[in-house]
């Protein structure tokens, strides 16, 4: 079976105990305007969600090269830094991933011997006015940047994934507890409701937590 988005949020509407249900997130209905406010962010929430860590979303990815390194010998009284170069203090800037929701680890890319045991690298997430180099001259628009120390640098980390068919049992579980309770929250539902709700969503995360161990 092939699951939409809709069906995802008519089946938190259905657990919340609201008595609506959608065809279409843009439709305009009151519960639409609602999942709209509430879907995206509950979602991306609960793939970052240190506690859970799951693996349908975990990428390794290359990282494309925006800047670096600075001059042989570094910088000095002939030889300024300038928005050519990555951020004082690092060797490269590479472009955030277009899909990256939680960066988790920069490492240096595998030899000729595999690495089987990487060691994450030190890094900094900074937003660059300047990230385009072309003709010696830097320029923008300004993005979301990564700086670190690694030549052809790898990033691990937790990506947007939106289809709920790639979605682990689990976290489509966790994912409609969480929205039903905010669901019922939006709707006016009762203190004890609201608190049953609450309780089934730990239930839920708890289970998907002991369920991968």
């Amino acid at each position: 079976m092939t699951l939409a988005v809709e069906d995802i949020i008519n089946e938190a509407l259905r657990a919340g105990g609201v008595p609506m249900r959608i065809a279409d997130i843009y439709e305009g209905s009151e519960a639409a305007k609602i999942a709209l406010e509430i879907y995206g962010q509950a979602r991306d929430e609960l793939i970052v969600d240190p506690v859970h860590d799951w693996s349908f979303p975990r990428r390794t990815a290359g990282l494309t090269l925006l800047k670096g390194p600075p001059p042989a010998g570094g910088f000095n009284l002939t030889q300024y830094w300038t928005s050519l170069y990555p951020a004082p203090g690092f060797l490269f800037e590479y472009a955030y991933p277009s899909d990256c929701l939680d960066l988790r680890a920069i490492t240096e890319p595998p030899s000729q011997m595999p690495d089987c045991d990487p060691i994450p690298q030190p890094w900094r997430v900074d937003n660059d006015p300047t990230p385009i180099i072309s003709g010696g001259v830097a320029t923008g628009p300004a993005a979301k940047v990564i700086m670190c120390q690694v030549n052809q640098a790898v990033a691990i980390y937790m990506a947007q994934v939106t289809d709920p068919n790639e979605w682990d049992t689990l976290f489509h579980t966790t994912l409609v507890a969480s929205l039903a309770q905010k669901f019922a929250r939006a709707f006016g539902a009762d203190a004890n409701t609201i608190k049953s709700l609450s309780e089934e969503t730990t239930m839920a995360g708890n289970a998907a937590d002991l369920i991968r161990g």
